[in-house]
């Protein structure tokens, strides 16, 4: 098996999991994924209206919002992270227009272990959107670390 196929059996076997999962997996799954390595799964994520709000809050910051909100056009930002950047406007922009669903799972960037705003300063955030600040309320807490 070569490296093309290796990577197509790997996205089907990846693919048909997260067709299936449930929203706490999918919000789970978020949570442990490197957006370096595992671009593909987590934009297919990020496209489906099934998502959880909680679940794309945390996609948005895990993926790097808060170093990205320097950025006030995509000419200011370097080539090789515009990628990225679109992919979080494009997650910004379905999370303000309603696009993703409730599942009732509560998220709050502030107050977990992972990638968040508490890593920048009131004066780095200034672009980012008052949503995009606050805790998503809901009856499932799940603590994404917890084995």
């Amino acid at each position: 098996m070569n490296e093309h196929e290796y990577e197509a059996a790997t996205w089907a076997l990846l693919h048909a999991h997260l067709v299936q999962a449930t929203p706490e997996q999918r919000h789970l799954y978020v949570a442990r994924s490197n957006y370096g390595d595992n671009q593909r799964a987590l934009a297919w994520l990020a496209d489906q209206p099934d998502l959880d709000r909680a679940t794309a809050l945390m996609l948005f910051w895990s993926v790097g919002a808060g170093a990205h909100a320097q950025y006030e056009t995509l000419d200011d930002v370097p080539d090789y992270d515009r990628d990225t950047h679109q992919f979080i406007g494009l997650v910004q922009q379905r999370f303000l227009d309603g696009f993703y669903a409730d599942h009732g799972i509560a998220f709050d960037p502030t107050r977990w272990d992972g990638a968040g705003p508490n890593e920048h300063s009131a004066d780095e955030l200034q672009g980012v959107p008052p949503q995009m600040l606050q805790a998503v309320d809901g009856e499932h807490h799940i603590d994404p670390f917890d084995e």
